[in-house]
């Protein structure tokens, strides 16, 4: 095996497509930091978004193994080949990277702690984050596996995501913190649009191996329904609640006609071209959200 091969699996199982799934809340965050205080640590910007992308990257390696180990990788027809299935890279050498790559991230968590004087209300975050990580495919009881991967998406990486950075930039400039859920939950619902493209696409794999998901439970129309409603919820209610997120309004036509798309959806191109048009909506959304929260 090249080493082309072996990095291309190594970013493959970094599922660089999502990413932007730690980009966007942060910035979420920092925006309504900005709109309450005059300025704010762009060092503490980047260690919340180094700390959610170490976060992400290392549930993602996670994934790879945990889902080789339960078999949840063997008949997959419609994804992308999984790096520890396909063989690529050997399942322990995946673990000891998601061990690590969580570990380093959640150090980063304790400097993030630290510097910011957050206090204890951090470590547990840290904690929990780690935890939930692995506990999305591993242990007895896997979240994905227990259909409650969406709500794991829309409080990590919305709320939770949304929230920390918000609460330790005013926390760093003296000031009271005032959670802004509405934009959490936002983001979070646009989020998980990423995972319910991908569970819709495995639906009848996840069956089969008893991964069962949202979308494997109650089937692909449920999932039309799931990216819908969410996109609905996102992009109608949030923004009549809070108004800085006015903007991200005038994206609901767009994501009523990707979901149209995800009924339609039926090869592996018709998946990778929807998700990725669905990372492209995250990406539109944070910056209409990040421009109306500041003006």
């Amino acid at each position: 095996m090249g080493d082309g091969s072996k990095v291309a699996a190594w970013v493959a199982a970094s599922r660089p497509r999502t990413l932007v799934a730690s980009l966007s809340p942060v910035c979420i965050g920092a925006s309504l930091a900005l709109r309450d205080v005059d300025e704010i640590s762009w060092t503490l910007v980047g260690l919340c978004l180094a700390f959610a992308m170490f976060m992400q990257v290392g549930a993602n390696f996670a994934n790879d193994y945990y889902d080789f180990v339960k078999g949840a990788d063997d008949e997959r027809r419609l994804g992308p080949a999984r790096s520890v299935a396909s063989g690529v890279v050997s399942p322990s050498v995946m673990r000891m990277a998601a061990f690590g790559t969580l570990s380093f991230g959640f150090a980063l968590g304790l400097f993030l702690m630290e510097f910011s004087g957050a206090g204890w209300p951090l470590l547990l975050v840290g904690v929990a984050s780690v935890f939930c990580a692995l506990a999305y495919t591993a242990g007895p009881w896997p979240l994905a596996y227990l259909g409650l991967g969406d709500v794991f998406v829309v409080l990590f990486f919305g709320l939770v995501a949304t929230g920390v950075t918000h609460y330790v930039l005013v926390h760093k400039a003296g000031l009271d913190w005032i959670p802004v859920w509405w934009a959490g939950l936002a983001v979070g619902l646009i989020i998980n649009n990423l995972l319910v493209v991908n569970n819709h696409r495995d639906a009848d794999e996840d069956a089969a191996c008893g991964k069962r998901t949202l979308v494997a439970r109650f089937g692909r129309k449920f999932g039309v329904v799931l990216y819908l409603v969410g996109s609905c919820v996102a992009l109608g209610l949030c923004p009549w609640y809070e108004r800085g997120l006015l903007w991200t309004a005038c994206l609901l036509p767009v994501a009523l006609f990707l979901g149209l798309l995800l009924h339609q959806a039926k090869s592996q191109k018709d998946y990778a071209a929807l998700l990725g048009r669905s990372a492209a909506l995250v990406v539109v959304h944070g910056i209409l959200a990040v421009g109306g929260l500041l003006i």
